[in-house]
């Protein structure tokens, strides 16, 4: 099993890093994870940096990555951040996989609710193979952890430790601290508690950046970005994809593509009311409701509506879909045993009993045609163009730096990296580019 599952890691890891085309996800350094991570993991070597502040909040697993590729030689850092990013990607969908398992009793639709977290056909700008946006398929992988009971003792090491560390990554964890407190309401065991009080311990740890105004960012209440955003950005790009989206919000065509995606959406809640599935109420609702604050919350603090926030948001809106079309497992003992033909007519005929009605069959066509159009969303979604397809390349840059380190050994060189045209650069010594 544990071969099986590093197996998985490793696939999943490959997709990932293919999702950027030509190759160019292992030799370009996205945005802080250069600025920040990186940069900050070689000026502070050790565990000094590690819970230092960015954007308000505190980020320990970027910094715990960064830190790793700042171990290696510099030509090797861009390597190391995407191909760490990808194997932690690809190790959420298979933890995903796992803790779905006690809910959907089907294995198309434990697929379906995992693999997204690599081939999610959004955010394809920002989030795939950056170690600075791990936090939006963590906390996808949250929700799970929260209604999951693990059978055994490694699985009950692995949740509370995934979950304190995107607590540890991520100030949105407290979202999720109603979902943790009515786990424990509900069955008031020891585990529920360890996860409630974890959760609890990250959200104090990261209010301490919030209220000693350590890299603090301002905030907005408005409420209008998360409504607009979730009807005709999220919702659409989770189920139609980002390629065929225009960028203008109020674009006919958008709009079009909206009003299509929920109308897909009523047509599921229509098949799951009419009992054509066999649909997980409790499942769809709770990911449903945590899907909308997940996307609203940051939305409404900031007043803006990034694709990366619809990541985390639009995940959890696939489990709603997926637990409303889930089949009816099918009936024990459906078999009709062989023998004489039995008719309604009981005791008159000859004191036979009434043949028991037909048991109702899987209903399995609505989850296979939902998946049919996940695989081609998927598949056109899959590798987009993006602003690391054009570079700069990391190795073309680290070669430029060394130039300029041997004029003066001293110096500290600004390095291009992705996005360039926005001007983000990571500002390295010449001491770790020329080790």
């Amino acid at each position: 099993m544990l071969a099986l599952g590093a197996g998985a890691v490793a696939a999943g890891a490959a997709v990932s890093l293919l999702r950027h085309p030509g190759g160019v996800a292992w030799d370009t350094v996205y945005a802080e994870d250069g600025a920040v991570f990186l940069a900050d993991a070689v000026a502070a070597p050790g565990w000094g940096g590690l819970l230092s502040a960015y954007a308000g909040y505190y980020h320990l697993v970027p910094r715990l990555l960064g830190a790793l590729a700042a171990a290696f030689p510099a030509p090797a850092a861009a390597t190391v951040l995407a191909v760490s990013a990808a194997a932690v990607t690809a190790g959420v969908a298979v933890l995903v996989f796992v803790a779905s398992t006690g809910h959907l009793s089907s294995l198309l639709a434990r697929v379906l609710v995992a693999a997204p977290v690599v081939v999610a056909p959004l955010a394809q700008q920002e989030v795939p193979n950056s170690v600075a946006n791990l936090h939006w398929p963590a906390l996808y992988a949250v929700f799970w952890l929260l209604i999951w009971t693990p059978p055994g003792r490694v699985g009950r090491m692995v949740a509370p430790a995934v979950l304190l560390l995107t607590a540890l990554s991520d100030i949105l964890i407290v979202a999720f601290l109603p979902l943790a407190a009515l786990r424990w309401l509900l069955r008031r065991d020891r585990y529920s508690a360890v996860l409630a009080g974890l959760l609890a311990i990250g959200i104090m740890v990261q209010m301490t950046a919030r209220f000693t105004g350590s890299g603090s960012r301002d905030l907005t209440l408005d409420p209008l970005p998360p409504v607009t955003g979730y009807l005709l950005r999220a919702v659409p790009a989770t189920v139609l994809g980002e390629r065929w989206l225009p960028e203008a919000g109020a674009d006919p065509r958008r709009l079009a593509l909206a009003a299509a995606a929920w109308l897909l959406l009523a047509v599921v809640l229509l098949v799951a009311v009419r009992r054509v599935t066999s649909p997980r109420w409790v499942l769809a609702g709770a990911a449903a409701a945590q899907s909308v604050v997940l996307y609203g919350l940051p939305v409404v603090l900031t007043g803006v509506a990034p694709s990366r926030y619809a990541v985390a948001p639009g995940l959890l809106l696939v489990v709603a879909l997926v637990a409303l079309l889930h089949p009816a497992p099918p009936p024990a003992g459906s078999a009709t045993p062989a023998g004489p033909a039995t008719t309604s007519a009981g005791p008159a005929a000859g004191g036979e009993q009434p043949a028991p009605a037909p048991p109702r069959r899987a209903t399995r066509a609505p989850l296979v045609a939902f998946a049919l159009l996940c695989i081609a969303v998927w598949t056109v979604n899959l590798q987009v163009d993006t602003e690391r397809t054009h570079g700069p390349g990391w190795r073309a840059e680290v070669d430029r730096a060394q130039m300029r380190c041997a004029e003066d050994a001293t110096a500290r060189v600004e390095l291009r990296i992705t996005p360039a045209a926005s001007g983000w650069r990571a500002s390295l010594p010449c001491d770790y580019l020329v080790d």
